[in-house]
């Protein structure tokens, strides 16, 4: 199978399907966060209240056709961090608002690798130290597209108020099935 593109999106692309202050608490601080996020240069932060599970949609730019070719989704990269007891709860795949692709296990963490990474001293204040996991999931079989794709991520909070943080998504294309 050969790669013919990979797409990322940043953070902000990121919508939360669960909103409002009973799902969403602040974040930093920052009351009017509370109920809809912070999205910020460098990622978007997420407080879920205790006991609850959101579900995050990061829609991913589709080529259905390349060069008059039919083109098949291969893979999907998710860039992300979890903090005080948050976790990735179910990660799936949405294709043309019909089909649903599991890509984990409910209630399995995805396998991820950590992203390190130095920030400048003068931007230290605006982005603080933390964990950058990269999850990279191949589909058992790349999915023919007609329609567009999102990646759909479900976080969930058990005692506590927990934090999430994403960097963005991305997708790889292949030209072959």
């Amino acid at each position: 199978m050969t790669i013919v593109a990979r797409h990322w999106v940043p953070s902000a692309a990121v919508v939360p399907q669960e909103r409002g202050s009973e799902f969403l608490a602040a974040v930093d601080g920052a009351e009017w966060s509370e109920g809809i996020g912070f999205h910020r240069g460098f990622f978007s932060t997420f407080r879920i209240r205790a006991g609850k599970a959101v579900w995050f949609h990061f829609p991913l730019p589709t080529p259905v056709e390349l060069g008059g070719e039919p083109v098949f989704l291969a893979e999907v990269s998710l860039l992300w961090e979890c903090l005080e007891g948050a976790k990735i709860g179910w990660m799936c795949l949405q294709h043309g608002g019909m089909e649903r692709i599991e890509l984990t296990p409910r209630l399995t963490e995805p396998d991820s690798v950590a992203v390190p990474h130095e920030v400048p001293e003068e931007w230290r204040a605006y982005h603080p130290t933390g964990d950058r996991r990269l999850t990279e999931i191949t589909l058992p079989a790349p999915l023919a597209l007609r329609f567009g794709v999102q990646l759909c991520v479900m976080i969930t909070a058990d005692d506590a108020d927990a934090t999430v943080r994403f960097y963005g998504a991305g997708a790889a294309f292949s030209n072959q099935p």
